[in-house]
Parts: C-alpha cells; sequence; structure tokens
C-alpha cells in the first residue's frame, strides 16, 4: 500500500474514504453526501488507484491507520488551501508565531519583513497551517517568487486562487468580484521584487472587500493603508557565559535549529563538551540567520563544528579586515553564502550557477538538458545535483510520484549574479529557451491523446520557466518565440489563459514577418486564441492573413484548414449560407486528402449549423460521423465536444434523455482530463437541459458555475444563440434579482462541488 496516499487525496475524496471506513455502500455515500452514485463510484475509483489498494477493507485499514498515528484529516470539512507540507521541523520563534496570530486577528493586512534568510516565509506558513481554520473559505499561498514582471501579479494571484481572467475586464477587478464576501486569507510571498504592482493590488482587494485578510513577506513594507509591519528578528543566539551549561544552552533558538538539522544529517550528532564552544560560534557569528545556521549544519556528516567554525573564522576575517569579531548583520549572510559556495567542487560550482536560470521548481531532465556542457558532462549532472541537495542549497520537492527541484530566492539571486560575472550566462539561457521550446513541442503532439492529462500537469509545473522562455525568446530569437508561443496553444487554451497566450502570440507575431507556413499555422492557432477572446476582428484578420499565405505557397492541405476556419468566423458572425460553403469547401479538400483532424472538425461544424437552421437529421449525420473519425483517432477532447453538440442536437429535438447521456458523458471525459474549458461549457450545456426541462434554479446554479471556471466571461462562442434561446427567457420571468441571487450561488460553488451538482439528479 502506497504511503502517501493522505497528501494526494483531495478533500472530498478524505470523506468518502471515512465513509467507507465506516461501511457505507456506494449508494448510502451518495445520499450522505448529496451526490450522484456515479460521482460516488468514481471517488471510490480514485481512492483505489492513488492507495494502491483493491478492496474497501484495505481503504477502511488505511484510514484507520492514518487517524491512529494522527495524520489523517481530523474533519471531513476540512477547508480548501494549497500550502506546501513542509519535511523539516519549524524551530523556536514561539513569541513571533503568538504575535503575528494576534496581528491577523485585529488587522486585515499584516507584512512580515526582514533581510534575506531571515526565515519570514517559513514562519508565514507556520502562521496560517496553525490558523487557517479561523477562515471559512480556506487560506491560500500567492507566491510570488518567480514573478520579474509587475504585469503577471493579478495572474499569480488568479493562478493561486484558480480565477481566470475576463475579455475586457482587469484581472484586479475579477479577483475582487471572486474574493468579495469570501472569508479567506491569502499569504503573499516574496513581494520585494514586484512590491509597487503587488502594493497596489492589496490596496484594492482589501478596499472591495472587507471578508479577505492577507499575511505578505517582504524586504519592504507594502505601505499600504491599514498595513500592520512585523519587523522579524534574527533566532536568538546563546549566551557566552552558557556554553558551559548544555540546559542553558540550548535554550538558544539558534542551536535548537542548528541540532536539529544536523541531526537530520546524522542521527548521532550530539551536543559535548568538546563540540559545544564550537556550535556556540558558529550560531552567533551567523548572528542567528535561518538560512546560514541550516548551511552550516548541513556540512556535519563531514566536518566537526570546529572545522565548519575554522572555515567560517576565516571569511570572517576576510569581510571585516583582519579582525575575528563578528561582521556587521548585512554581510552575515553574504559570509554564509560565500563559504557554502567555496566548500563546493569545481563542477559543483558550474551547476549551482548554471540552476539560477530556472524559475521556480525544475525537473531532473532540465537539468540535464540545460546545465550539462562546456565542461559538464551530462552524466555528472545527476549525481552532482543530489550533492547540492545534501548540502541544502538544493532543494528537492516531491510532487506527486516525481521529485523536483528548486533553489531558495535567496540562493537564486546569489548563484545568478555569479553567473552573469562568466561567458556562460548567454549559452545557458540559450539551453533553458530551447529545453521548454522542445518540451511544449512534445506536449502539442500529446495533447489530443491519453497522455493529455499528464502533459498538462507537467507544463503547470514549469509554467514560470515557459514564461522565462518566451520572455528571454522575445527580441532575440524570433523563431523560438513564434514556434513557443504556438505550441501552448492547446494549454492556453485548457487552462483558461486565452487572453495570456493571445498577447504572447502577438508578440511574437510581430516580432517574424516572414510569410511562410510557420506563419501561417501560427496565425492559424492566434485566431483561434482571438475567438477565445471574443475578439471577432482579431480572428478575422488572422485567418484572411492565413488563408492568403496557403494559396501565395500552394499548400492544399492549409486552404482546406483555413477555409474551415472562415467557416467558423462566418457561423460566429451569423452568416449561415458563408459558412456552409466555407465549410463544405474546406471538407472537400480535408476528405480527398484524408486529413482526419480537419474532416471531423468541419462535420463538427456543419452538423452545429444544421442545428442552428432546426435541420435535426443533417445535424445528427453530420455529427455522427464526426464522432465516428474522431473515435478512431482516440482524441478524448474532441470526442467531448462532438458529444456536447450530439447533445444540444437531442435537446433541441425534445428528446430530454438521450441529451442527458450526451452530455453527462461529456462531462465525465471533461474531468478526466482535467479540460477546463470542457468542464465550463459541459455546466453550461446541462443548465441549458435544466432550463428546458423547467428547471430555473439548476440551469442559473449551473449557468453560474460555468461562468466561474471560465477566463472570458461568455465562454460558449458558436452556440451563444442556442444557450441563449433557453436561458433569457428565465432570466426575463424570473427577474434581475431572483436570476442573480442563483447564478450568484452557482459561481459560488467549488468546482468539485458544482461537478457533483451537475452529474447529480434534476
Amino acid at each position: 500500500m502506497r504511503g502517501n496516499g493522505e497528501s494526494a487525496l483531495t478533500v472530498r475524496e478524505w470523506q468518502v474514504a471515512r465513509l467507507v471506513r465506516d461501511g457505507l455502500t456506494d449508494r448510502e455515500i451518495a445520499e450522505r453526501l448529496v451526490i450522484s452514485r456515479r460521482t460516488a463510484e468514481w471517488h471510490v475509483e480514485q481512492i483505489f488507484n492513488k492507495l494502491g489498494v483493491g478492496s474497501r477493507t484495505q481503504v477502511a485499514g488505511w484510514v484507520a491507520h492514518e487517524q491512529a498515528v494522527g495524520s489523517g484529516r481530523n474533519s471531513s470539512d476540512r477547508r480548501w488551501d494549497n500550502l506546501p507540507i513542509h519535511t523539516t521541523r519549524f524551530v523556536g520563534r514561539s513569541d513571533e508565531l503568538a504575535e503575528t496570530a494576534r496581528l491577523l486577528a485585529k488587522s486585515r493586512l499584516v507584512t512580515l519583513t526582514g533581510p534575506a534568510g531571515i526565515g519570514k516565509t517559513r514562519l508565514a506558513h507556520e502562521v496560517v497551517a496553525q490558523h487557517a481554520d479561523a477562515y471559512p473559505d480556506g487560506a491560500w499561498l500567492v507566491d510570488l517568487t518567480p514573478i520579474r514582471d509587475g504585469r503577471l501579479v493579478p495572474r499569480a494571484f488568479g493562478a493561486a486562487l484558480q480565477v481566470h481572467e475576463q475579455p475586457r475586464q482587469p484581472m484586479p477587478q475579477t479577483l475582487v468580484e471572486h474574493l468579495r464576501g469570501r472569508h479567506v486569507l491569502l499569504l503573499v510571498d516574496n513581494c520585494e521584487q514586484v512590491v509597487e504592482d503587488c502594493a497596489r493590488l492589496v490596496d484594492t482587494i482589501l478596499a472591495s472587500s472587507s471578508t479577505v485578510t492577507i499575511l505578505t513577506t517582504s524586504r519592504e513594507p507594502l505601505h499600504v493603508h491599514g498595513e500592520t509591519v512585523w519587523r522579524m528578528r534574527s533566532l536568538t543566539i546563546p549566551d557566552p557565559e552558557s556554553w558551559t551549561n548544555v540546559d542553558r544552552f540550548t535554550q538558544s533558538e539558534a542551536v535548537q535549529l542548528f541540532l536539529d538539522r544536523a541531526q537530520l544529517v546524522t542521527t548521532a550528532f550530539q551536543l559535548n563538551p568538546e563540540n559545544i564552544r564550537a556550535v556556540g560560534g558558529i550560531c552567533s557569528g551567523l548572528d542567528g540567520i535561518p538560512l546560514g545556521i541550516e548551511l552550516a549544519a548541513s556540512r556535519i556528516g563531514f566536518m566537526t563544528p570546529d572545522q565548519i567554525l575554522g572555515r567560517l573564522l576565516d571569511r570572517f576575517a576576510l569581510l571585516t579586515g583582519g579582525t575575528r569579531t563578528g561582521p556587521a548583520r548585512h554581510r552575515t549572510l553574504q559570509l554564509a553564502l560565500d563559504w557554502s559556495h567555496d566548500l563546493l567542487s569545481p563542477d559543483e560550482q558550474i551547476l549551482f550557477r548554471r540552476l539560477s536560470v530556472f524559475e521556480g521548481s525544475f525537473s531532473l531532465e532540465a537539468t540535464e538538458r540545460v546545465c550539462s556542457g562546456d565542461g559538464l558532462p551530462v552524466a555528472t549532472v545527476a549525481d552532482l545535483l543530489g550533492g547540492l541537495v545534501e548540502k541544502s542549497l538544493v532543494v528537492a520537492v516531491p510532487i506527486g510520484s516525481t521529485i523536483r527541484f528548486r533553489l531558495l530566492e535567496t540562493l537564486r539571486l546569489y548563484a545568478r549574479e555569479r553567473l552573469v560575472k562568466t561567458d556562460d550566462v548567454e549559452r545557458v539561457q540559450r539551453h533553458h529557451c530551447d529545453f521548454f521550446v522542445s518540451m511544449a513541442q512534445d506536449a502539442q503532439t500529446n495533447f489530443r491523446g491519453p497522455q493529455s492529462k499528464a502533459w498538462t500537469a507537467r507544463l503547470l509545473d514549469d509554467i514560470s520557466n515557459v514564461r522565462t522562455a518566451l520572455e528571454w525568446a522575445h527580441g532575440r530569437d524570433a523563431l523560438a518565440s513564434l514556434r513557443l508561443s504556438c505550441a501552448l496553444y492547446e494549454f492556453w487554451v485548457g487552462q483558461g489563459l486565452m487572453l495570456e497566450g493571445n498577447d504572447w502570440v502577438r508578440r511574437a507575431l510581430a516580432g517574424y514577418p516572414a510569410r511562410d507556413g510557420l506563419r501561417a499555422a501560427a496565425l492559424a492557432d492566434g485566431g483561434w486564441l482571438s475567438y477565445w477572446c471574443n475578439d471577432v476582428d482579431g480572428a478575422s484578420a488572422r485567418w484572411h492573413e492565413c488563408l492568403d499565405i496557403y494559396r501565395e505557397l500552394g499548400d492544399t492541405r492549409g486552404i482546406g484548414h483555413a477555409l474551415t476556419q472562415l467557416a467558423t468566423l462566418a457561423l460566429w458572425r451569423g452568416n449561415f449560407s458563408q459558412a456552409r460553403e466555407h465549410g463544405e469547401a474546406g471538407l472537400a479538400i480535408s476528405r480527398k486528402l484524408v486529413d482526419t483532424e480537419w474532416v471531423w472538425l468541419a462535420l463538427r461544424h456543419l452538423g452545429l449549423l444544421a442545428i442552428m437552421e432546426h435541420e435535426h437529421a443533417r445535424a445528427r449525420t453530420y455529427l455522427e460521423e464526426s464522432l465516428s473519425w474522431i473515435e478512431q483517432a482516440g482524441d478524448q477532447r474532441q470526442r467531448h465536444y462532438c458529444l456536447q453538440y450530439l447533445g444540444m442536437n437531442e435537446l433541441e429535438c425534445g428528446n430530454y434523455a438521450a441529451a442527458r447521456r450526451y452530455l453527462d458523458e461529456a462531462l465525465t471525459i471533461a474531468i478526466a482530463l482535467d479540460f477546463r474549458l470542457g468542464v465550463l461549457s459541459s455546466f453550461m450545456f446541462l443548465g441549458v437541459l435544466a432550463a428546458a426541462q423547467s428547471n430555473p434554479m439548476r440551469a442559473l446554479r449551473l449557468a453560474g458555475a460555468s461562468e466561474s471556471l471560465s477566463e472570458p466571461r461568455d465562454p460558449m462562442r458558436l452556440s451563444k444563440p442556442l444557450v441563449e434561446r433557453w436561458l433569457e427567457p428565465i432570466r426575463r420571468e424570473l427577474g434581475v434579482e431572483r436570476s442573480a441571487v442563483w447564478l450568484a450561488e452557482g459561481r459560488a460553488m467549488p468546482r468539485e462541488r458544482a461537478t457533483d451538482y451537475a452529474l447529480g439528479a434534476e
């Protein structure tokens, strides 16, 4: 049985697991949690897979064990959060924990300030972990560490809160609307590099919602009205008079931290009369700064405390002009970093500084591809990286069944300073860009197959690195810029990042004037991004230029693609005759070339056109043929779309049971793929079905749930007339006020609850 199940199970899966332990059947679980039986069965299957078990008895035994050892979730209604789980013990600072909690109870904005390495992030995480239950709507971490461009600050908030941009609406306004009325605690970490942009957004949120509390960490205050600033101190260091008394000596927080981390390296390490003065000298010399102490303690496996202190004293002398007294506080961290760096082997030093090109976390594969070469053989990188982890210069981060790595921000900036002083920086940055172009292109070929969810997760893990590569390529390598931005099309759409994707494609196209196949393909994808951003003129310009280029090149296949896109444009504009003309012309070309993907796409759009023209038998013929082509290819995402249109066609015919089967299957596929756009469109179509069946409350709740997940406030493009035909009458009948209440209830549903509701009984 797998040992990491507790962290892998969602809150709802924990609820189901506890009911399995209590002996409830799937039907009884469904009744208890007010979900469908099918959803209960799905949750049980997920629990089996995650725990690696094959029976309900094993699940019950696992839950009992976890609760016996105290690691199980202590409440079935535990709030959602995205806080990391720390693998080391929090040491000391009991007074600061209590004081920070007291400040949060009376102030809606508290900022922890202090120099690099002082422990701001760890204290903030501990405070939030201990007091998250005081906030009914959860505690959420907004990590600004990888953000260098202030324009991305609202997106970082949105990503943490799972809120996506709306067209023609500033992201801060979207965040405010989401947070209004929610009792949440936001932990905004590492604000200093974008402090002005962060301060503006925090001020906007606090001014618009009286129920939001924010805890920030920064090297400087935000200077926002109502901000309470808590300046962090170093850990307490041992009084020299206590160095002969172990009990008094270990009351020092710095000593406690050194001992805790040293014993992680070697459990046999103990204080004794021979090493107590050296440990005291280390903690005092490092001024009680936690990062420096942890770096020193990491050496205890191969150096004695006296040896560590001797190396530190040599560095003290260098920094203080030959004296052996402690350096000024602002020099202490530099001392610890220089000392740790100097202890590395030459190859470790090379790898350490090259790792600074990564933003956020990174994989071993990326490390080997980006950081090897020019004196560093790829075969040595894994061992060197392991050495840096052992020396506490790199943090290993377990994510699911994989291990990723990251540099603490202080260490990354230090390594970056050393990298830019070499001739290596452009070459390593080029390798970084090339790696993520290659990864995005690999993802592009897998997005429509069974590995779609895995590739989406991989790109989400590396989103900060992807953005860094895009930014670096812009203005330096037009080809890489265009390839990377377009390879990410399915990712942008699937994750509701259409506005961001559209902006990257716009910048890439502006820097790539050549009228070749790559530009035409980019214009095609860019047109779809304009489509999802509700920019009909932008889509028209891109798709018409795309057709012009393919005609110049004599590319028949490309012409077929472009005609199908223009059929979409005509349908969007309500020009049905032109939509049919372009669609049939594109279909004829794609059939002749057996261009499978574009055959099913053309058939699907012709099917939608037939629905709108009330030619339901013809629509069914088109859509069933489209589905047949899709199933041969195994493209689950496209199957989802086609099932939705088949469901809407049956709905328009009054065949509600058949419509429900199609729409439920489409939603199930979207959930399995973690396909956000598919989930939100399924919610909307199921809402339309509820409207057709005279259930206005369910219809508007599902419409609201759909809106809460979407980047565009109007997620339904081509099918909007079908949707509005059913929703507008019930909004008109109910009136603005009653409609708004039910829409708001839907928007407030967490995604999992909305999914249960959508798949539940009418």
